[in-house]
């Protein structure tokens, strides 16, 4: 391994294919295509994981698949285009055109904030839909107690905060470059738990503490990628820098130690003029102004040097902030929304599979979850807690699955083609 210290990978790190360690996931890590692609191979596999060889026609599955992913943004376009439009009343990055100024200025106090409540939860709904996990307020406070090798202890001003959501994806251990005494200092990678990919929505307060004061009017979201999970607090806003007892000392006993030098190599300076007693009046003053000139002294070099490693502390999370930054507040919308249409089409298109090779005319809800998450097991190697019921229901709106009192059942898949084409 070369032995280079890439900023990049210092901050983002890297994630080894195939990833050994992987939690539990909720995400699909793969695109509809990739997903069709994979479950033909498996039909044509001798050791089908599906209950019978059914003879699947894989054109028209192929074929299928691109009107479920047509389907699934059209079903979702009109919500969110109005989802779109209503976070453009709260976006901090709006155009400040006269319209929109005055757009603005009409709507009340009382208005706004059922608008931004509204604004909230159809958010939340869209990252939750994308398959991302809400962090518990305990794993927040958890980042706050620890820190990386590559973090920064921080202290977070939540009262300055209206609302903070926290989601995050992809819980995997990436590989980071660090100097450890045991390799004599030298670079070595070791493994790091991170979050994938982590989403902050919050709206701050109108008396906020903040080193810069952010429009209380406004609902700010925020993705990274590639987050050490002791560092979650590193993303957050308004985080001040807290310095760790070692830096204390670091700054604080040498300090101590040069007040101490100075005064006693003062002392043995002015033992001759003390036992004169012409200049016992001279001796004492002089003595004291030097005490005080020492003190200054050394005081200007312990607040210099606190603040050297202050700037140094904001340094690395700045950077942090710089590699891991994915995208803000509209862009950073607009992603979710194509990750949330991605994951839904992904988890159509594996239901309807399930259903449509079955050798039962009719499957329960447990038998299509457990079907489909045998084959994401197999095809992504991970273990994924399929959303059958999400599923089934935008199956179902298509009109290709229906429900009786015996189970599920798909339509042909020819027939299902024919049935999407003439809906659209």
């Amino acid at each position: 391994m070369a032995l280079r210290w890439p900023w990049e990978r210092f901050f983002a790190g890297r994630i080894p294919t195939p990833v050994a360690h992987w939690g539990r996931e909720f995400h699909l890590p793969i695109k509809p295509a990739d997903l069709v692609g994979s479950l033909i191979e498996i039909n044509n596999s001798c050791e089908s994981i599906i209950d019978s060889d059914s003879g699947f026609d894989h054109p028209k599955l192929a074929t299928l698949g691109l009107l479920i992913v047509s389907q699934v943004h059209h079903l979702g376009r009109e919500r969110h285009q109005d989802l779109i439009s209503l976070y453009d009343k709260f976006d901090p990055d709006a155009d400040a055109n006269p319209s929109f100024v005055r757009n603005r200025a009409e709507i009340d106090f009382s208005e706004r904030e059922l608008m931004s409540r509204r604004l909230f939860s159809e958010i939340c709904d869209s990252i939750q839909c994308a398959n991302y996990r809400r962090l518990k307020p305990i794993e927040i406070q958890q980042a706050l107690r620890e820190a990386s090798h590559w973090g920064v202890r921080l202290r977070i001003l939540f009262s300055s905060f209206r609302r903070l959501e926290v989601y995050g994806r992809g819980d995997i251990v990436a590989k980071r470059l660090k100097r450890q005494v045991r390799n004599f200092f030298r670079l070595s990678e070791v493994d790091v738990p991170i979050y994938q990919r982590l989403v902050i929505l919050f709206r701050p307060k109108g008396m906020q503490r903040f080193p810069e004061l952010l429009d209380p009017d406004c609902i700010h979201i925020r993705m990274f990628k590639n987050v050490p999970k002791d560092d979650v607090d590193m993303m957050l806003p308004g985080s001040q820098v807290r310095i760790s007892w070692a830096d204390t000392g670091k700054i604080g006993i040498p300090t101590i130690w040069g007040v101490v030098v100075l005064v006693s190599k003062l002392a043995k300076s002015f033992w001759l003029l003390a036992v004169l007693g012409a200049f016992k009046i001279l001796s004492s003053v002089g003595f004291l102004v030097a005490i005080v000139v020492a003190s200054l002294f050394y005081a200007v070099k312990s607040s210099l040097s606190y603040s050297t490693t202050k700037r140094r502390y904001q340094l690395d999370v700045a950077r942090n902030l710089y590699y891991q930054n994915l995208a803000n507040n509209l862009g950073a919308l607009l992603r979710l929304i194509d990750e949330a249409e991605q994951q839904e089409a992904c988890e159509a298109i594996l239901a309807y599979y399930v259903l449509s090779t079955s050798i039962e005319p009719y499957m329960s809800l447990e038998d299509v979850d457990s079907k489909a998450e045998a084959l994401l097991k197999r095809i992504v190697g991970i273990e994924i807690d399929f959303d059958v019921e999400d599923a089934l229901r935008n199956l179902a709106a298509m009109k290709i699955v229906s429900l009786n009192e015996r189970g599920w059942t798909a339509i042909e898949t020819g027939q299902a083609i024919e049935k999407m084409r003439e809906s659209k």
